[in-house]
Order: C-alpha cells, then sequence, then structure tokens
C-alpha cells in the first residue's frame, strides 16, 4: 500500500513537470509562410515557445504600446522588434493607410528580417488585413483569402477589413524578396 501512493505521487510529481516544461503559442499562431509567422500578442507564457523558432524579427501592429515584459524579452533574446502605429479599420470613417501597410509589408517579406512574427493583439484584424495582402501578393483568389481572413477572426469578421484587402494595390518594394513570392 505504502509503495502505491509513492508511485502516485512520483507520477504526480512527473506530471507537474511535464506541465511546467509545456510549450504554448500565441493566440491565433500559424505559418504564413516560409520564415513568416502570424499570432495575437505573445503573452510570457508563449516566449520559451518563440525562442524555439529562432525568430530573427518581432513586427507589433497596434496603436498602443506592449506591455514591458514583452520588449524586455525581445531585448534579452536579441530580436529585433518593429513597432507599427496602426489603427484598425472601423466604419464609417477610420481606414489603415496603404501606405503604411506597403511600408509593414516590405518590412515583413524582406528575408533579412527573416525568421519574422506579426502580431497585433489578438491576431485577427491587423494582422488578418495584412496577411490578406500578402496572400494578394502570392495570386491568391479573394474567396481564399477571405476564407482564411474568417478562419481566425470567427464572430470578430469585419466587413470593411475584408474591403480594405481587396481594394489595396499599393505597391509593396521589398529589396530582398522571398522566392516563393512572385515577380
Amino acid at each position: 500500500m505504502h509503495t502505491v501512493i509513492l508511485r502516485d505521487e512520483e507520477r504526480r510529481l512527473e506530471i507537474a513537470e511535464q506541465q511546467s516544461q509545456l510549450i504554448v503559442p500565441p493566440l491565433n499562431f500559424a505559418m504564413i509562410a516560409p520564415g513568416i509567422y502570424r499570432s495575437g500578442f505573445p503573452n510570457q507564457k508563449s516566449h520559451p515557445f518563440l525562442l524555439q523558432l529562432g525568430l530573427r524579427t518581432i513586427v507589433y501592429v497596434f496603436d498602443g504600446d506592449g506591455p514591458e515584459y514583452h520588449r524586455d524579452f525581445v531585448a534579452a533574446n536579441g530580436i529585433a522588434f518593429k513597432h507599427f502605429h496602426v489603427a484598425a479599420n472601423k466604419e464609417p470613417f477610420v481606414e489603415m493607410d496603404h501606405a503604411q501597410v506597403a511600408d509593414i509589408l516590405a518590412q515583413v517579406l524582406d528575408t533579412r528580417n527573416h525568421p519574422l512574427l506579426i502580431h497585433c493583439n489578438r491576431g485577427i484584424r491587423r494582422v488578418g488585413c495584412l496577411v490578406g495582402c500578402i496572400r494578394k501578393l502570392q495570386g491568391w483568389a479573394m474567396t481564399a483569402i477571405f476564407d482564411e481572413y474568417q478562419r481566425f477572426s470567427g464572430t470578430k469578421i469585419r466587413i470593411s477589413d475584408q474591403e480594405f484587402i481587396e481594394v489595396f494595390t499599393t505597391p509593396v518594394h521589398v529589396e530582398h524578396r522571398p522566392r516563393w513570392l512572385a515577380d
């Protein structure tokens, strides 16, 4: 009986140790293309996961500042941090700036910045628009682009985001293009 109790306790300790080492990706994490990932705002539990990606750059698109723990994580791990203050599309009068989006896309697509994570707060709207624009550059059909946008946005779909993606035609100048991106 005493041996069974010890084994149960040892098993609980093993499980607790395994759980403390779990790798937790950020909300809405996915690979966009080789060398480019997307997500919502990474919390401290997702930092070990991000380290495994070997990130060179993190691009944060949000109109506010991020928490200090995130800036500390980036600095401590030698990751370049590029913060673009971007307002979300909101009817009837607020729209992401097309020139700013083209500048962000140029940074995201430049292979010198890869591997790269692009994130906003939840990984839905701003990142969804940027990913949609990347998909346009890749030559995807609009129905496929909107399907991907909707998979990440769930019930938070904004028609204004989809309209932005559809009408985005601003040239994106990328000095060091990834091989998977057509000319």
